[in-house]
């Protein structure tokens, strides 16, 4: 599942730069991070790059490098350069180690946001590995990084189809969240629809939906939009509501999720390829196996155009649902 990782770095910001920021950094950082959530992701690249360049610049603010890293990373995710987004989250990994020590919380956030991208690109067994030696202990203090690293835990075990686990993993993350004086709506919405997944891919959609519903209520209450993320929302709620035989509300919604990802990322990304693969998915449970088949074929072509291999690890759950017997 692409995971909506436009979060990815959220939970980094607030913690890493706790002293003053340059302006001319803080306004390439704002401006990158406006240009990224419009979509204009070839525009919101250079000036990430930019406050990466004026950060190291600025001796002992290795904080605002490893921060500019991980939006680099980010963008470069958006822009469907995998490659490049591993190698930045590892420098800012690195040099976060270096710099206050491989014990640091602080780590352990980037360590997940790595095994995410690993996750993205399907190679599970490299997130699991990054994972292993991250996986929180009783006495781990919770916090939004914490609920994070726990969030992606889940999300690998959904693709081990291990979803007892997932779920599990997923409450924690939530209850975690919940608890916060001060929730992260952005966040919590993220966990309910990673858990209504899930709930729905364990043939449980009528325990799914209320999740499902509550993450996409959270996301329209947000004061920036958040288009690519209630795409996301949409699709897992089209599926869930095919599984109950709501037919018309499924069909509404995936149409709506396809084309708020085609405006935002246009017709040749790799999240088009998912989300034309969650709509084929959704056309077979609905009988309408021709338009699926094209749906299907386009979104190969996609993926193959973009290299993107051992196709079934990369798409999301709910592109996955069986044909409707």
């Amino acid at each position: 599942m692409h995971s909506e990782s436009v979060c990815l770095c959220v939970f980094m910001l607030a913690q890493i730069a706790s002293a003053q920021q340059p302006a001319a950094w803080a306004a390439d950082m704002r401006r990158g991070q406006a240009l990224q959530n419009e979509g204009r992701f070839a525009e919101a690249e250079p000036r990430f790059q930019s406050a990466l360049r004026q950060a190291a610049q600025l001796p002992g603010r290795e904080d605002l490098q490893v921060i500019a890293l991980s939006d680099l990373a980010s963008v470069e995710l958006d822009l469907g350069q995998l490659d490049k987004a591993v190698s930045n989250c590892q420098r800012a990994i690195a040099l976060l180690v270096r710099t206050v020590g491989p014990s640091d919380p602080r780590v352990q956030p980037l360590r997940a946001e790595l095994a995410a991208f690993y996750l993205e690109s399907g190679q599970a067994g490299t997130a699991e590995r990054l994972l292993r030696g991250i996986v929180l202990s009783p006495a781990t203090a919770p916090s939004a990084d914490s609920a994070f690293v726990v969030d992606v835990l889940a999300c690998l075990y959904a693709r081990e189809n291990k979803l007892a686990r997932a779920e599990e993993a997923e409450r924690q993350s939530i209850s975690i969240l919940e608890a916060s004086p001060r929730p992260d709506d952005r966040s919590l919405a993220v966990g309910y629809l990673h858990l209504a997944i899930f709930l729905n891919f364990a043939k449980r959609p009528a325990d799914a939906l209320p999740y499902a519903e509550r993450g996409l209520a959270l996301l329209q209450m947000l004061p920036h939009p958040q288009p690519v993320m209630q795409a996301s929302a949409e699709a897992s709620l089209a599926s869930i509501h095919a599984a109950l035989g709501r037919d018309e509300e499924a069909e509404r919604e995936s149409a709506r999720a396809l084309q708020v990802t085609e405006s935002f990322y246009g017709p040749n990304h790799p999240q088009m390829a998912w989300m034309l693969l969650a709509r084929a998915a959704l056309l077979r449970r609905l009988d309408r196996k021709a338009a699926a088949k094209e749906l299907q074929a386009r979104a190969d072509r996609i993926l193959q155009a973009n290299r993107t291999a051992r196709l079934a690890d990369t798409v999301p759950l709910e592109a996955l649902l069986p044909a409707r017997k």
